[in-house]
């Protein structure tokens, strides 16, 4: 049917003749409770909201890769060990890895940390699953189109309870007072540059290593547009 739960969230879709998402993206929800074993434990504790001035496929093009993250994400590449990180591509979705947390960072308190790793799903076209260094924790981050250079974000934080404490308080501040702004920053930028009667089009910069220099994902990505619009024409 159109309403099925997927590793405790919700799904709905519109469509009553779709695929179960557990089908669409196999080995997704498996993945996500080896990272997360106490996710049945979790409760939803915050939530931030944002508005972009840009379309949404900049902004998930942004995310998809961490080519910028050593330049514009000082303190995300201090508490992240980014020669550790890597990106894998599967059918609709991708995973990002990396060792996180395990010092003294610019970002925020991991002391004391029971998560010691950073890791992302992107699940095509436009959610997000994060998990950051600290204790017990999912973020869901949405991505949603409100016009072709408008997207409205909402960031949902779960805990093991629905109060953060003062270290979980912490990276809810770091992820809306700095690492949000840097790339709401950049996103509305290249947005801004991609009126340039210079631009055309861009190259993917993809390495042997697939780690987070590479872009990789966002071809992935990108490769998911095209099918759709080929199938079903602009939306």
């Amino acid at each position: 049917g159109p309403v099925e739960e997927f590793c405790t969230f919700g799904i709905v879709n519109h469509d009553a003749d779709a695929r179960p998402l557990a089908d669409e993206a196999a080995g997704l929800a498996e993945e996500f409770r080896a990272y997360a074993p106490e996710l049945d434990s979790l409760t939803h504790a915050h939530r931030l909201t944002y508005e972009l001035h840009a379309n949404w496929k900049t902004i998930i093009d942004n995310f998809l890769e961490c080519l910028h993250c050593p330049v514009v994400h000082t303190a995300f590449a201090d508490l992240v060990d980014m020669a550790s990180y890597r990106i894998v591509t599967h059918g609709i979705w991708s995973s990002h890895y990396a060792s996180a947390g395990a010092h003294e960072n610019k970002a925020y308190d991991v002391s004391g940390a029971d998560v010691t790793d950073h890791a992302v799903w992107w699940l095509w076209p436009n959610t997000c699953l994060l998990r950051y260094p600290g204790s017990g924790n999912i973020m869901a981050w949405r991505i949603i189109p409100a016009g072709p250079e408008r997207t409205l974000e909402t960031f949902d934080f779960y805990f093991l309870d629905s109060t953060p404490d003062a270290q979980q308080r912490e990276v809810i501040e770091y992820v809306d007072t700095v690492l949000q702004p840097e790339d709401i920053a950049i996103v509305e930028s290249v947005q801004r540059g991609m009126h340039s009667r210079g631009y055309s089009a861009g190259r993917f910069m993809v390495n042997p290593q697939r780690d987070g220099l590479s872009e990789h994902g966002v071809h992935h990505f990108h490769s998911l547009v095209i099918d759709a619009l080929e199938r079903n024409g602009p939306a």
